[in-house]
């Protein structure tokens, strides 16, 4: 079961989900274990058995790794309104030994993962899930949300400022053996399991000890760590509080209460509570507000209603949807219609003659709603691959100023999945200013799609190798985030690997086992496939809001 759960947790949740499918991590799962014994064979990174100061004897069951502090690739993706926030790829040495450490002693780690929690998100490893670990139902949440509304007069709703970025990697040992504990004999937790997992999360982070990586599914086991802890002392700190009448969301609260006094009992117990850890509630998305003036998703409401009205979606019909929801996002940069209809839209096959309204809303929406790029950019190349009636040209005088934007505003989620469009579109683009961005090697994963364009044909501007290549050695591969652009340059021929660094102790175990971290042949996911998921979501959010019925009657009636 170890190794499986690390083929899990290391093969399919380890490169950020908002990335194109062609970055890929699937082959370095199923190879994890004999790399890991290889590189601690070459002394890639090594095991240090710690001692005590007192008694010089070596702890039973700890130890601690000696392993080089890297640096992340960050890429800008965008959030409601205009917030943005990092996704990051965390560099493979310290990422496959936190995942292994996760993996061996996962039942461990579950003793120190409160059960009983206002969270309805379960924590479990499988290969079965797409990222390795259990889904967030996002709908349930909302369902349940609903849910909290009708049994409430008051409604509490808060989060964390940064959440990710703002945790204490020290906390971790805090959530696992009690803050007084670890602070009153910090060496009696030396070379602990919460000790090692600190160590390294810090090591894929430049050894900063404030902010987890965003991207990895590890991060969000850690994060639920802290959450589960806190759920606990939010309920000590405030009794009356039942989980049926509160949902955590990560760090998003929505909590459900009778009166004001108890909303600002149960706001105070959520703030007390997270500070414990070091974290502090966003004042400006925390909320106390009766549940009749209580509004959300009002935008949602609205399409639904019009969709309601009559059956069939094209025509005038399709026209008069896509209007109204371009209205409403403009009108609220913080809106979900651009997402929602998205989704509604992935379902339905469209006429010739609805092709050309579909392509301009789908323009629109990449300027309205920027965090639907990856839908956007994946409707645009399926409708290509369904219909010869897109535009071509016009999509791509279009992309080529939005591409130039993006790199000019530091955007790069949008200029990646833009130039992944244009790539599959096999539309030729020419930018300077995208290809300076790339000089310093910091955008490893942008870096690599162009490449894999002027293999094609398809970008026609010089591209920095020299820069790229300039004081290259082992030992930066081993530290820095240009190893993907390196490992996967040599590995296609695309750069010159003149210091033969696909045979030295880093790159040679993966290079070996034909280790695939980047694969131009893979394509978006088909609108069909999605259509399907989609499907299974909904009825699998259906039967677990059923189960969570049942539990609660059942509960209800015994107390």
């Amino acid at each position: 079961m170890n190794d499986d759960w690390l083929k899990a947790l290391l093969g399919r949740g380890y490169f950020p989900k908002e990335l194109p499918r062609a970055f890929t991590t699937v082959d370095f799962g199923e190879h994890a274990v004999p790399i890991l014994e290889e590189w601690e064979a070459k002394k890639v990174f090594a095991k240090t058995p710690p001692k005590s100061k007192i008694s010089g004897k070596v702890k039973n069951n700890s130890y601690g790794y000696k392993v080089s502090e890297c640096t992340i690739e960050t890429i800008s993706t965008p959030k409601r309104g205009f917030e943005r926030r990092n996704i990051h790829i965390t560099h493979p040495i310290p990422q496959a030994l936190l995942s292994d450490e996760i993996s061996r002693n996962w039942k461990k780690i579950q003793k120190y993962i409160p059960q009983d929690s206002f969270s309805i998100d379960k924590l479990e490893i499988s290969r079965s899930f797409a990222r390795g670990l259990s889904e967030i139902d996002f709908r349930f949440h909302r369902i349940k949300k609903s849910y909290i509304e009708s049994e409430s007069d008051w409604i509490v709703k808060t989060d964390i400022s940064r959440y990710y970025p703002s945790i204490y990697t020290h906390s971790i040992a805090w959530a696992c053996y009690g803050k007084e504990n670890v602070k009153k004999n910090k060496k009696a937790y030396e070379g602990s399991l919460a000790d090692r997992l600190d160590t390294l999360v810090r090591s894929s982070n430049r050894n900063q000890t404030i902010g987890i990586p965003i991207g990895p599914e590890t991060s969000r086991i850690l994060a639920e760590m802290l959450g589960r802890h806190v759920d606990e002392m939010v309920r000590a700190r405030c009794p009356a509080l039942k989980p049926k009448s509160m949902d955590r969301l990560q760090d998003d609260w929505f909590v459900g209460v009778p009166d004001l006094p108890t909303a600002q009992l149960a706001l105070s117990s959520i703030a007390l509570s997270y500070r414990e850890f070091g974290l502090e509630i966003n004042g400006g998305k925390t909320s106390m507000t009766a549940v009749g003036q209580h509004l959300e998703d009002q935008d949602i409401a609205e399409i639904s209603s019009f969709l309601s009205h009559r059956s069939g979606l094209d025509g005038f019909r399709l026209r008069g949807l896509l209007d109204l929801t371009t209205r409403l996002q403009v009108n609220d940069p913080n809106s979900s219609a651009v997402n929602y209809t998205l989704a509604v839209l992935e379902g339905i096959s469209f006429s010739h003659d609805d092709v050309e309204y579909i392509e301009s809303f789908l323009l629109k929406s990449a300027v309205t709603s920027p965090r639907s790029m990856e839908r956007i950019c994946s409707m645009l190349l399926n409708l290509n691959f369904k219909s010869k009636f897109i535009s071509k040209q016009r999509i791509g005088e279009r992309f080529k100023i939005l591409a130039n934007r993006a790199a000019e505003l530091g955007h790069t989620y949008e200029l990646i999945w833009i130039l992944w469009t244009l790539r599959g579109l096999r539309i030729k683009l020419s930018s300077k200013i995208i290809s300076d961005l790339t000089k310093e090697g910091t955008h490893p994963s942008l870096s690599l799609i162009l490449l894999d364009m002027r293999s094609a044909g398809l970008f026609v501007s010089p591209l920095p190798e020299d820069d790229w290549l300039l004081n290259l050695d082992e030992e930066r591969c081993r530290t820095d985030a240009i190893w993907l652009l390196a490992y996967e340059g040599f590995r296609h021929g695309w750069l010159a690997d003149k210091k033969g660094l696909m045979t030295k102790p880093f790159f040679e175990p993966i290079a070996k086992r034909n280790v695939v971290f980047y694969n131009p042949q893979a394509n978006v996911e088909k609108s069909i496939r999605r259509r399907k998921r989609r499907v299974n979501e909904i009825q699998k959010s259906f039967r677990t809001f059923t189960r969570f019925l049942l539990e609660t009657n059942f509960l209800a009636s015994r107390y």
